[in-house]
């Protein structure tokens, strides 16, 4: 979906950590599930321990800043039934609105 719209392909970026997860089941993973986005192994659970070492699935909205800040602006823990939804839901969490961003 982010791809396909013009005006959130460059606002919005998407990556996954496979938590535990070797190169070759990361791999497997995203040619099974047909992922698009860039996806990381994490067999040793370095970057799962950096960020909490939340359960899994769990979605992180990140905003860059100036200088190489981050400030996070999303925080959700488990999956989404919907998308479109969950789209919806980080944009607005990032005050982005279709033609204007913050």
């Amino acid at each position: 979906m982010l791809e396909a719209d013009t005006f959130l392909k460059d606002r919005i970026k998407l990556i996954g950590i496979g938590a535990g997860n070797s190169a070759y089941e990361v791999a497997t993973f995203a040619k099974t599930y047909h992922i698009r986005f860039p996806l990381f192994e994490d067999g040793d659970f370095n970057i799962h321990k950096k960020i909490g070492e939340v359960r899994t699935p769990y979605f992180i909205g990140v905003r860059k800043g100036p200088e190489g800040s981050a400030t996070v602006f999303f925080s959700k823990l488990g999956g989404f039934k919907n998308p479109e939804t969950f789209l919806q839901k980080i944009l607005d969490a990032a005050g982005i609105r279709k033609g204007r961003s913050p």
